[in-house]
């Protein structure tokens, strides 16, 4: 019903169109803590050479020159040159557009930009550069992206959906503690574990599993967070995440990009995602359907823009548990992994994985992974990107381009070889 079409052509097929990327991942998180970066480089090597990349940060020239030596990227990059977490990128843009207008000036081309999240801002740093912005009104992209207002979409739609519930966060009542004990006991009288997760899903915070003996601390987490609404649920047998992305075009056209399957550390936390096989017929026939109908939704509602739809397949049913209405972070590999085939094969197998070494630049990295590195032409490669990192903490992202699992497995004891190891 809805065939495979790239990202890239999602957003535009028309070449008099201008692609600014904005990749920056603050507007979604207004809170901001250590874990959470900007990660506006990862749109450095997903644009064309006629593309504009926007930076809060400075570019990194090393990696670069890396990724135009082997055509890759655009050399049309605004740097905002920003240290402080307190403005998005958007925000940077509304206040100072003219860097930005300078290249849509000088292409002549009509601007589409292209944020990570689409929020108030977003829109406002579209109007600003005379933009089409590739993405949604703030209200359609809230709608989705919470956990349990997706849950009751679903619902609405008679998709079957894990039990769960919302619960409000009010540090300041002494009942508000022993309230939650309640819930989670209630769920602990038939599961043996439950999981707490934040309604809107930031980075991975507020993301608690418990067997009932930790509550109280949980809830003083949380609480200093500040974060305002979880939602409770059994935590099932999990053999499978299968995370299903999809896009609707600035038109309302809808368009499937596939299937991948996520790789979550302690069941929950999302450390790399895998593209090879796809899942059973029977599971992959029901996410796609049960997908379609979401994203049908989506588009009538006003919804434009990534969506990424992420399911649990375990011994009670397949569930969807969460939609990233929003660009998800495979959604900037998928658009590297298709630059890549154009310039030299198919490539079957893919991994995408977060990983840390020593703390250094990208030049010492090259160095570090030499023979494992990709080079432009070999498949069996590793593809280092999101790098902004690495010189601070040593954090960075690989995507494995592989012919096949066996040469994934030996890239990653390769690269643990090499001091360079998953999370």
């Amino acid at each position: 019903m809805y065939k495979y079409q790239s990202l890239r052509k999602c957003i535009s097929k028309n070449n008099n169109e201008l692609i600014i990327y904005g990749a920056d991942r603050f507007s979604q998180f207004p809170r901001r803590d250590a874990s959470v970066n900007s990660k506006c480089d990862r749109a450095l090597p997903i644009a064309r050479p006629d593309d504009v990349v926007v930076l809060r940060g400075k570019l990194d020239s090393e990696y670069h020159k890396w990724l135009r030596s082997h055509g890759l990227g655009s050399d049309h990059i605004v740097e905002y040159n920003a240290h402080s977490k307190e403005m998005t990128l958007s925000e940077l843009i509304v206040n100072d557009p003219e860097p930005v207008i300078r290249y849509i000036r000088q292409s002549g081309k009509k601007p589409v930009y292209v944020p990570w999240f689409s929020g108030s801002m977003e829109t406002e740093a579209a109007k600003v550069l005379g933009a089409e912005l590739f993405g949604a009104t703030e209200t359609a992209t809230l709608k989705y992206n919470d956990k349990f207002v997706f849950k009751t979409v679903c619902q609405e739609l008679d998709i079957a959906v894990v039990e769960g519930t919302s619960f409000e966060m009010h540090p300041e009542d002494n009942e508000n503690c022993t309230d939650l004990k309640n819930i989670i006991n209630g769920y602990l009288s038939t599961c043996e574990t439950v999981i707490i997760r934040g309604t809107l899903g930031e980075a991975d915070m507020s993301l608690y599993k418990t067997k009932g003996n930790d509550i109280s601390e949980i809830y003083h987490e949380i609480a200093v967070s500040g974060e305002r609404s979880v939602i409770i649920e059994p935590f099932l047998n999990v053999s499978s995440s299968p995370n299903d992305q999809w896009v609707i075009s600035r038109e309302g056209n809808i368009n499937s990009l596939g299937m991948r399957d996520q790789m979550c550390e302690r069941g929950m936390v999302h450390i790399g995602t895998l593209k090879g096989e796809d899942p059973s017929p029977e599971i992959s026939n029901y996410i796609a359907k049960t997908s379609a109908k979401i994203v049908t939704n989506m588009a009538e509602f006003g919804y434009r823009g990534v969506v990424g739809i992420d399911y649990i397949v375990s011994d009670e049913g397949i569930f969807p548990v969460e939609n990233n209405a929003r660009f998800n972070g495979s959604s900037y590999v998928s658009m590297i992994v298709d630059n890549i085939e154009e310039l030299i094969s198919p490539i079957p197998y893919w991994k995408f994985i977060k990983i840390k070494t020593a703390a250094c630049s990208f030049l010492e990295l090259t160095e570090r992974i030499e023979p494992v590195l990709y080079n432009g032409e070999k498949l069996n490669s590793v593809f280092p990107f999101s790098c902004d990192t690495l010189p601070l903490s040593g954090d960075f992202a690989v995507i494995l381009l592989a012919e096949n699992m066996d040469e994934i497995y030996n890239m990653e004891g390769s690269l643990k070889e090499m001091g360079v190891k998953m999370f």
